[in-house]
């Protein structure tokens, strides 16, 4: 029985440590009477609680004197875990969908250097494609998800990913000059998604858009490629599909819309 009514207590108190991090982590500072009101505890037991979880890292006294906010130890687990998420097992329910509702092939790339490398590819209804399969790589200013990525790189970033791509010699895609490059790159980014009309194979086109994780860094790009008479008919309806997937996959990830790394 005691150890029945310990193992109890324990529980008890880590439900009690468990609702203060919850509410810490929905604001950024809170005093002990307002975390008190919130998780429905007598104010003198919630401040012995929060002095254990100081203790321990999980909470810290936030600038403001008398309030409290998540602590560093908290904040790490949290960035770990969300670290952790597996864009490509997030995103490929997404592309299911996408897939399904466009009819053509869809594509999730990473961004490796100056190039994209196709890491998911779930094929369409079209004549295949052999330009993208899953494993190989395209330079960074041509096709769908690879100008996406390149298109919505930070600024200074960007500039050095251009500056390498022309300076790089004997590429298999002609790289436009600089001008005519970063016209279409804010093009790009001002309607949120990328055209490729037969720059990479001919007949062939695809729309790209941006993926972002909970930090607001651009980790992927999805895309939807096919013939180019099965796309560019319908490329408002194609491209906001393809859009709404990216952000979809994005809100998976813990984006919130807000701030881009």
């Amino acid at each position: 029985m005691a150890d029945g009514a310990s193992d109890d207590g324990g529980i008890e108190i880590l439900s009690k440590a468990g609702a203060i991090i919850d509410a810490l982590a929905e604001t950024e500072a809170l005093t002990v009477s307002a975390l008190a009101d919130a998780v429905g505890e007598p104010t003198s037991s919630t401040y012995r609680l929060l002095q254990s979880l100081i203790a321990m890292g999980w909470v810290d006294a936030a600038p403001v004197r008398g309030t409290y906010r998540l602590g560093l130890a908290c904040m790490q687990i949290g960035g770990v875990l969300e670290d952790s998420l597996d864009v490509r097992g997030l995103a490929l329910p997404r592309m299911r969908e996408l897939r399904s509702s466009a009819g053509v092939a869809a594509l999730l790339c990473y961004r490796r250097g100056t190039r994209a490398v196709c890491v998911e590819r779930l094929e369409g209804h079209d004549v295949r494609s052999v330009a993208m399969q899953v494993g190989d790589s395209l330079p960074l200013h041509v096709g769908g998800a690879p100008r996406a990525l390149l298109a919505f790189l930070a600024a200074g970033e960007q500039h050095a990913v251009v500056d390498e791509l022309l300076a790089t010699p004997d590429l298999p895609y002609a790289v436009p000059p600089r001008g005519a490059l970063q016209a279409e790159l804010e093009a790009t980014r001002s309607r949120g998604y990328a055209r490729s009309d037969q720059d990479v194979t001919i007949g062939i086109a695809a729309f790209g858009s941006p993926v972002f994780n909970h930090r607001g860094e651009l980790v992927a790009a999805v895309s939807i490629s096919g013939l180019r008479e099965r796309l560019v008919d319908r490329e408002p309806e194609l491209a906001d599909l393809v859009m709404s997937t990216a952000a979809a996959i994005s809100a998976d990830l813990g984006y919130d819309g807000g701030r881009r790394g």
